[in-house]
């Protein structure tokens, strides 16, 4: 194996981690990015791509050179690391050194997050208020998830890093549900604890992943979609364990889980502007540089306005249908120049904006609660919904693409 086989494979090794560990798009989009660094260094790839696991076979000519396998737990996404690779990508295709994108991606993948733990925190708080008149549009909803999402935020920055960071979700929401039942407890009888809780645990809602795995499974990669929606149902149902846990210790019936008579007090336009509050919470949660900020404004409204628009002439999921089409058209069409974001943090906006993972939650805790029938139907919104956004997202790219492009098979 000579010098430039072992920078290579140090270069496509590190990619594929920082890829795996960041992988909201799913591993269709993994393998591909792989593909083309390898051609354009001459090179030819072998690949296996789970959600979790990456195995390699590097060919140069007919000689197999290398077999490596990659390991990277997803977690809660470093966006920025996603928008690098993807400048780098550009730059690798423009003509960039082997050596010197070998430099660059170990600097990528070892760089810290962009922004500190406390702003983190802040953020998550302006993430949760962002959402929260999108559950239920009144002022109250807005601060009280803006307090609770503070919590949240200090839960993630704090159990990230740590063996307990599996247990995020379950953490979260039994702290949330406890400040929730027993500081606010008169305000969350009035509205539904749930539909209090909902904003500041969006932060671990998987609504992102179940979308990739019905990607991923559209795609035909039958084992990598199957495995990462198992791991969307068991995100919610630790989400849901931890409420019940709270509610346990707080001494509050089951029965308490169904959604008050609230009727909205904000007009369109000031849901709007929380949109903008969303997508800034967004970027210091998510690390998604600031320069980006204007672009995911203007996507998620654009989202949001498609939907309710379209939902009100034709009912809620032909609404969603078209948002999502709108969405994977105009994500496919900004991410053409190296500057803008890549498509996965424009895609992000969306998969929260139409709420997919919040409607498995709000399901099971009105069925554990006892509206059996009221659950069953957001549970069966949820499975309709989240392949429902993934075609229209891959049907608007097929629209705004002349040439048709799949992942390889080899």
């Amino acid at each position: 194996m000579t010098t430039q086989d072992q920078t290579f494979i140090s270069l496509i090794s590190t990619m594929g981690r920082v890829l795996l560990a960041e992988s909201g798009e799913g591993t269709i989009m993994i393998e591909r990015q792989l593909h083309q660094v390898a051609a354009t260094y001459g090179y030819r790839l072998n690949t296996l791509c789970l959600s979790e696991y990456l195995e390699i076979k590097t060919y140069r000519d007919a000689e197999q050179i290398d077999h490596l396998i990659v390991q990277a737990t997803p977690g809660i996404a470093s966006l920025s690391r996603i928008s690098a690779v993807k400048t780098l990508l550009h730059a690798v295709e423009q003509g960039l050194a082997l050596k010197v994108a070998d430099d660059k991606m170990q600097e990528i993948a070892t760089a810290p997050a962009m922004y500190p733990g406390w702003l983190r925190v802040i953020g998550t708080s302006f993430f949760a208020m962002g959402f929260a008149p999108l559950v239920i549009a009144t002022w109250t909803e807005v601060w009280i998830s803006g307090v609770l999402g503070i919590l949240s935020g200090l839960l993630c920055v704090v159990l990230e890093k740590t063996r307990f960071g599996i247990l995020f979700p379950l953490i979260a929401s039994f702290a949330v549900g406890m400040i929730t039942l027993t500081f606010f407890h008169d305000t969350a009888m009035s509205y539904g604890p749930v539909f209090l809780m909902i904003p500041a645990l969006f932060i671990c809602i998987p609504g992102d992943t179940m979308s990739a795995a019905a990607g991923e499974i559209f795609y035909g990669k039958l084992t990598a979609g199957s495995a990462r929606l198992i791991s969307a149902f068991m995100c919610l149902l630790q989400m849901v364990i931890g409420i019940l846990l709270a509610m346990e210790v707080a001494n509050t019936t089951l029965h308490t889980l169904e959604k008050g008579d609230i009727s909205n007090t904000m007009n369109p336009f000031v849901i709007l502007l929380f949109v903008i509050v969303f997508c800034l919470g967004l970027c210091l949660t998510f690390n998604v540089p600031m320069a980006y900020l204007t672009w995911l404004s203007i996507f998620a409204i654009l989202t949001y306005a498609v939907q309710i628009l379209v939902s009100q002439w034709t009912g809620d999921l032909i609404g969603t249908f078209v948002a999502a089409i709108v969405a994977g058209v105009l994500a496919n069409l900004a991410t053409q120049s190296p500057s803008q974001p890549p498509r996965v943090i424009l895609f992000i906006s969306s998969f929260f904006i139409l709420t997919v993972g919040a409607k498995g939650i709000e399901g099971l805790s009105s069925i554990i609660g006892g509206y059996v029938v009221e659950g069953s139907r957001e549970i069966m919104a949820m499975i309709i919904l989240f392949p429902t956004v993934t075609i229209g997202i891959a049907l608007g790219y097929l629209i705004s693409t002349q040439k048709k492009q799949f992942p390889q098979k080899n």
